[in-house]
Order: structure tokens, then C-alpha cells, then sequence
């Protein structure tokens, strides 16, 4: 892996390193469990709200009279703001402290999700998903910072990231059930209403349980914050608006066109400014650089193929969208069973083993999807599905904890920050180029080539992670 030169970055990195934080106060294992407990109820809040709302899009159709492509705006208006803010985020929590920033960032989740619930119409439940988005993208890298607070002993800590991860895959599950149940019992409404009790009584645990964070002296990079910002932003807008507009088409290309300018001056921005929100020397520890790539290959692989996989079904083997749901279950449950199970069992054994046995069996997965044709196939659909779903349980957790590795403790939450947005922005690009694909002419060649992509970034994380990924957890 290319290692970035030594530059005013590099001395800038150096010089605002902090020594490693004191470990955290002896605490007694129930205060311990209470503070992962709020870390994982607010991921799972920003998780599930991104997954059960689809199920629900139909009823806001009726009930707000918007048509439904402006309620993909619904969708999309939550996702472009969380990829965005992600790296601010975690670069604003390393000076602020995580849990001042994890509570900040949970109340205003918890008010626009009230504000969601009591929207009279589609322009004002827009404008309630965006400030979500922005609420979430704030939230979601302080969780692993907190949990390496709370956690010391690498081993503990690597256990309670697989936990954090558990709950992901749970939220994975949960959403489209449990969004359709409470449409159907309760209304659409609902979904964000459930967010208020919740959202508080994880406030309370916060507050109460959840130790603070050392903080970072250095002053705020606002050049680089906003530029950075805006490169999101737009590659985000981008991959979305492409796929469906078309790629080559003048908005997609004019939103490109500005992600590439606003990255370079991102770059230089961050290349000469003394105190840099994203010091490019981190970048020089390969097991970081590994880390960053793996999360994107992970994402792209992992949620682009069930959103290309749902698609084949429903649109050449005729399925509902209840028994495409039905149809994953096989994949989800084997997720869940990696992530609980297998992982948490293991993970003696060292992040790099966790990533690339489980890389290996999601990429034996894809090589077997590749003989999915007709419905006389759907052996192939089943086991390929579930040795993909119990792969990504099993190494999705470690890519996390290879990354708070790599990361000097001072910039954990730069780092998750970084991990995060390189995870949405793959995930983002994974949706949108195979369900692009998946839409050729001939449908099985974009099938091929699709599930032919998803290998290739199973493959990337198996050879990323041997060549570079630490063998252990060391204290």
C-alpha cells in the first residue's frame, strides 16, 4: 500500500499528538454494561430508521399526497447529511469529548423524530429528515469512541465492538418487520414516534453511565470542514442521482465535477494548515489505510448485493416483496449468527483472522451466486446468500476494531469518523452502480458482472487484511 510523504501534514500530525489517554477509571462490569447499552440503543435508532422507512413509503404517499418520487427524497435527504457530516463529526467529538457529543447529537435525533411524527405534509417531514441526518451522521462515530473509552483491555473491547456490531445486524433484520408491523398496527407515524421514549431513556444511560472522552486541544479547521463537507455531499448526490437519472446526465455530471473540486481543495486545505481536521499522516499506517478500504469494499459488497440481489428477484422471478423479504432470511439470520455466534467465539484470535476467514466465506458465497439464473436455481440463491450473510457477520465487526488499532487513541474519533464515511459512501456507490447494472438490457449479464464485482471486494478484504491488517489485539 502507497504510503502518503512526509509533509507540513505529517508535522502537523506529529506535533498535536496527544499521549495515549489514561485508562479509563475501574468501573464495575454493570456501569460498563450500561454505557454500551446507550451506545448500541442510539445505533440502532439512526439504523433502523434509515431501513424501516422504506416499508412505510407507500402510506406517507397516501397520507401526505406527495408522489413517490419526491418521497425517495424522504430516503434520500437523511442519507446525503449523515455520509456528509460523518468525518466533521468525529473530528468535532475528538476536541468536544464523545459522550458530550453522543448526547448532543441523540436530542436532536430524538426531537426531529418527533417532528417527523407530527409533519403535515411532505415539505416539513423533508426538512424533519434532514436535520436526522444530520443528527445521525453526528451520533454515529462517537459510538466507537466510547466504547475504546470504556473498554481498555483490547480484548474486552474488541468482544463489546462485536456486540455494536450484533446490533447493526439486528437493526438489518428488524427494520423492514418491524417497520411494516408498526405501519400496518399503528401508521407510518409511528416509526419516528417510537424514536421519543427510546431516544430518552438512552439519554438517561448516557448521562449516567457513559464515561467522558479525553479531548484534543487544537483549534477548529473550518476550510477544511466545509470543503470536506461539501465533496460528500456531492459524490453522495452523485452516486444517488446517477443511478437513476442516468451517469453521463448533465445534473449527475455537474455534482461529480464539484465533488472533485471541493476534494482537491479539501486536500490542500488539510496538506498546509497547521491544525488539520483530517491529518493525511494517519493515512501512513498501512493497517489504518487497510482498514478504510476494507470498510468501503465491505459495504459495497455487502448491502450492494442484497439491494441488486432484490431486485432480480422481483423483477425475473416474479416474487412479492414479501417473499423477497422471506427469501433473505437465509441471509440475515446468517449474518446475525456470524456476528453473535462465531465472532464473539474467535475473537481471541486477532482481527486479522476474524477479516479474512469471514472475507473468505462471503466471497465463496458470491462465486456460488454466480449460477443464479432461474427460479430452478434457488439452492444456488440460499447457500450463496447465507455463506455471504455469515461472512459479513463474522468479519464486519473486526473491521472496526482494526481500525481503533491503527489509530493513534488521541484521533479515535477522526478515525471512526473516517471509517464511517468511507463505509456510506460504499455503500452508496454499491447501490447505486449494480442496481445500475442489474438493469442492463440483459439482465443476467448485469447480474454476472454485478455479483462479479461483489467477489472482487470480498477478495479485496482478504488480501488487504492479510498483508496488513495486525495478526492480534495487543495492549
Amino acid at each position: 500500500m502507497t504510503a502518503v510523504p512526509e509533509t507540513s501534514t505529517s508535522a502537523a500530525y506529529r506535533s498535536t499528538r496527544a499521549p495515549a489517554p489514561p485508562a479509563a477509571p475501574a468501573r464495575s462490569p454493570r456501569h460498563t454494561a450500561l454505557a454500551l447499552a446507550a451506545v448500541c440503543l442510539g445505533f440502532f435508532m439512526i439504523l433502523l430508521d434509515g431501513s424501516a422507512l422504506n416499508i412505510a413509503l407507500p402510506a406517507i404517499e397516501r397520507d401526505v399526497h406527495g408522489s413517490m418520487a419526491a418521497l425517495q427524497w424522504v430516503v434520500t435527504i437523511y442519507t446525503i447529511p449523515l455520509a456528509s457530516v460523518l468525518l466533521t463529526a468525529g473530528s468535532i467529538s475528538d476536541r468536544w469529548g464523545a459522550r458530550r457529543m453522543f448526547v448532543f447529537s441523540l436530542a436532536g435525533f430524538t426531537a426531529a423524530s418527533l417532528l417527523c411524527a407530527v409533519s403535515p405534509n411532505l415539505s416539513v417531514l423533508v426538512v424533519a429528515r434532514f436535520l436526522q441526518g444530520v443528527a445521525a451522521g453526528g451520533l454515529l462515530p462517537t459510538t466507537l469512541t466510547i466504547i475504546a473509552r470504556t473498554y481498555p483491555d483490547p480484548i474486552e473491547r474488541a468482544k463489546a465492538i462485536t456486540v455494536w456490531g450484533a446490533t447493526g445486524g439486528l437493526a438489518l433484520v428488524a427494520g423492514p418487520i418491524g417497520g411494516g408491523v408498526l405501519t400496518e398496527l399503528l401508521g407510518w407515524r409511528s416509526i419516528f414516534l417510537i424514536n421519543v421514549p427510546v431516544g430518552l431513556i438512552t439519554l438517561y444511560l448516557a448521562q449516567r453511565y457513559a464515561a467522558e472522552t479525553p479531548r484534543r486541544a487544537s483549534r477548529p479547521d473550518l476550510p477544511g470542514q466545509l470543503t470536506g463537507i461539501v465533496a460528500l455531499s456531492a459524490i453522495v448526490a452523485y452516486l444517488i442521482e446517477g443511478g437513476s437519472l442516468g451517469w453521463t446526465s448533465p445534473l449527475p455530471l455537474s455534482l461529480l465535477a464539484l465533488a472533485a473540486i471541493a476534494a482537491a481543495v479539501f486536500l490542500i486545505v488539510e496538506a498546509h494548515t497547521l491544525h488539520p481536521m483530517l491529518p493525511l499522516a494517519v493515512f501512513r499506517r498501512a493497517a489504518f489505510s487497510a482498514s478504510i478500504a476494507n470498510g468501503f469494499a465491505f459495504q459495497f459488497g455487502g448491502y450492494g448485493m442484497q439491494f441488486m440481489l432484490a431486485i432480480y428477484l422481483q423483477q425475473q422471478w416474479g416474487l412479492s416483496a414479501e417473499r423477497t423479504g422471506v427469501s433473505f432470511l437465509p441471509f440475515s439470520v446468517a449474518w446475525v449468527l456470524g456476528t453473535i455466534v462465531l465472532n464473539r467465539r474467535l475473537v481471541h484470535r486477532g482481527p486479522r483472522f476474524l477479516l479474512w476467514t469471514g472475507a473468505l466465506s462471503s466471497f465463496i458465497g458470491a462465486v456460488l451466486l454466480l449460477g443464479v439464473d432461474d427460479q430452478g436455481t434457488w439452492p444456488l440463491f440460499v447457500i450463496g446468500t447465507a455463506l455471504a450473510g455469515l461472512g459479513c457477520g463474522v468479519f464486519s465487526p473486526s473491521l472496526n476494531a482494526a481500525a481503533l488499532l491503527a489509530i493513534d487513541p488521541a484521533y479515535a474519533g477522526l478515525g471512526s469518523g473516517v471509517l464511517n464515511t468511507a463505509r456510506q459512501v460504499g455503500m452508496a456507490m454499491g447501490v447505486a452502480l449494480l442496481g445500475s447494472l442489474i438493469g442492463m438490457h440483459d439482465t443476467l449479464l448485469g447480474l454476472r458482472v454485478s455479483v462479479g464485482l461483489v467477489a472482487l471486494c470480498f477478495f479485496a478484504v482478504i488480501g488487504l487484511s492479510v498483508a496488513y491488517v495486525p495478526r492480534k489485539e495487543t495492549t
